[in-house]
Formats: C-alpha cells, structure tokens, sequence
C-alpha cells in the first residue's frame, strides 16, 4: 500500500491542510480500520466507472463506493474500510473547511461519505481528468484548481472558532472546554454551539480526539514508549483512563491495537499529523 502525502498551497492554507495520494494492490480485499482522525476530507476515486473500489462499513451498515468525488465527515467512531486495487486522492480540509463551503452544520455530514456529483459544478469531471493525467505534478495542479475555485469567495479570516482550534492543536487536546471558553471571551454554552456547527463536533469530543491522533503518531514514531510514559505525557488522571479513552476509538487496548497491522490507518495518522 502507497501512501503519500504533498503540501497544498499557500493560498488553500485556510482551507486545505494538504493532500494524500493513497493506492492498493490486494489481491484479495482486505479489511483495514479507519479510525476517527479530527479533520474532513475530500476523496477523488480515480478508477473504472462502474466497479466498486471500497466499501465503508460501520456497525450495521455498508457504503460502496465507486469512481467519483466524496466528502468525507468528521468521524466520531471506527469504521472499516474494505480495500481491494484502487487508486485516490484526498484533500485533508481544515476543520472549520466544512461548514465554510456548504454553508450547513458541519455535524451533518458526520460519518459519513457523500458523493459531491449533484452538489459541486463540474467535480464529476475530475475523476477522469485526474487518470488521464498521468504525472503526478499536472495531478496535483488539476487538484489545485479544482478547491481554488470551490473555495473562492469563501471567507478566510479566523474566527473565535478557529482561534479554539488552533489552541486545541497547538495543546494536542490537553485543555478544558472551560479554558477555552475563557481565552475566547465567549461562554461554554455559545462556544460548544458554535464549535459544533463549524467543526461537526463538540469542542470537547474534538480535543479528545486530537490528543487520540497525537497518542498514535506518538506511539508510531516511539515504538518503545511504555504505556506509562504515555499517559503522563498526554495529561491522563492515571493509566486506566488512558486505556479506556483508547479503547473508545479503536476497539482494543493500545498493546492490542499496536500488535495488529497500521500499514494504512496509523500511517494515515502519521501523514495527517504531519500536513495538520
């Protein structure tokens, strides 16, 4: 499995965080997690037409998809994605890119992947253009123009939502809705409504996600780190809390969950960290 990641340009930062190039060649499918990463995205499935390139399984539900441009919620739990050869590529959004584009509750697209061909002019076109385009630069440039004209207009001056985000990351997670509330003059209750509008999630859920992302690339780059070593770094009560918090996201315990594979999902992490 490839997985590349590329700098957006500076005139998207508002916007885009960066790009992801991801292509698979199993034979057979396979089942690999995807687990909640903080960020929306925009994926362009740049196969055949009519064939089913992955399929997103959540509890007791399934999606396929096909060629074509997705947008991605927020995810707040662990989905499976069913892989299979398939080539794509995805624009990791900041968080607030949502609601800034559609101009609807960012939460309403939680966990979910929505085909953009009846919603966004021309996007239907970009799958097809992308894989004719053989080089990957020219790739990139199409990419580019396509989000310089789907965020053209669109406000890029940070608001108190913004502001919060940023803090969240810059703490990776570790803070208090309270405290945030106080650095941006705003009370809990507007902050969390607002928040949840922009980002898709609670100012809360979203930073203990953040701190999530930042444990798995942490432990990634730090295979040796104890899981007591962690827990202090990443401002847990004690080792239980961590352990429980861990298994909210993933399913298994972090000695389980590291002792599966993470060649798509925590390095997929791993690239999102390292364009966020």
């Amino acid at each position: 499995m490839i997985l590349q990641t590329s700098p957006a340009p500076l005139e998207l930062a508002p916007f885009v965080s960066g790009y992801l190039f991801g292509q698979s060649e199993f034979k057979d499918s396979r089942l690999i997690p995807t687990l909640p990463r903080g960020v929306p995205a925009l994926m362009v499935v740049m196969n055949d037409y009519s064939k089913v390139q992955l399929e997103c399984i959540q509890l007791n539900k399934a999606q396929s998809i096909t060629n074509g441009v997705y947008l991605c919620g927020q995810a707040t739990q662990m989905w499976w994605l069913k892989v299979s050869t398939c080539q794509s590529y995805m624009a990791v959004l900041k968080p607030t890119a949502l609601q800034k584009v559609l101009g609807e509750s960012a939460d309403v697209f939680n966990d979910t992947y929505l085909k953009l061909d009846d919603l966004i002019p021309n996007c239907r076109f970009l799958p097809e253009q992308l894989r004719d385009e053989k080089n990957q630069k020219g790739q990139l440039t199409m990419l580019d123009n396509f989000l310089r004209r789907l965020f053209r207009d669109k406000t890029n001056k940070p608001n108190e939502v913004d502001m919060a985000v940023q803090y969240i990351l810059q703490t990776q997670g570790q803070m208090k809705v309270s405290e945030l509330s106080t650095r941006e003059r705003t009370n809990i209750r507007t902050l969390t409504r607002k928040f949840t509008e922009q980002v898709g999630l609670s100012p809360k859920l979203y930073a203990r996600i953040v701190r999530f992302r930042a444990i798995i690339n942490f432990l990634l780059l730090n295979p040796e780190a104890s899981l007591l070593d962690v827990t202090y770094k990443f401002g847990f009560y004690d080792q239980s809390h961590f352990i429980k918090d861990f298994h909210d996201f993933t399913g298994h315990s972090p000695n389980q969950y590291l002792s599966t594979d993470q060649s798509f999902d925590g390095h997929f992490i791993k690239a999102v960290c390292s364009i966020s």
